[in-house]
């Protein structure tokens, strides 16, 4: 098999990870929800159910900021439609 053709298959296996792995994410958008899962995947609050709060709040000078904003997150799929349980941060 040539380099070429093994190295499309590694990059093809790490696009499409097998079903009940858990993998990582990252927050992107609040409070309107958007995780980022790998380099084209976007999940909303419709494709996630969470262990904690997602939308977490701190106030600091009259302003508000999303705790888990831009933080990596570990997801647990559970359907085989892109649904996922979101069941910690990465501290």
């Amino acid at each position: 098999m040539s380099a070429l053709i093994e190295l499309a298959k590694h990059i093809r296996s790490r696009d499409n990870p097998s079903p009940y792995t858990p993998m990582f994410g990252k927050i992107i958008e609040l409070p309107e929800l958007k995780i980022q899962l790998g380099s084209r995947i976007l999940l909303d609050k419709d494709d996630v159910k969470a262990t904690f709060d997602l939308y977490e709040t701190r106030q600091h000078d009259g302003y508000i900021e999303y705790v888990n904003l831009n933080k990596t997150v570990v997801l647990l799929p559970y359907a085989s439609d892109n649904k996922f349980i979101v069941i910690g941060v990465v501290q």
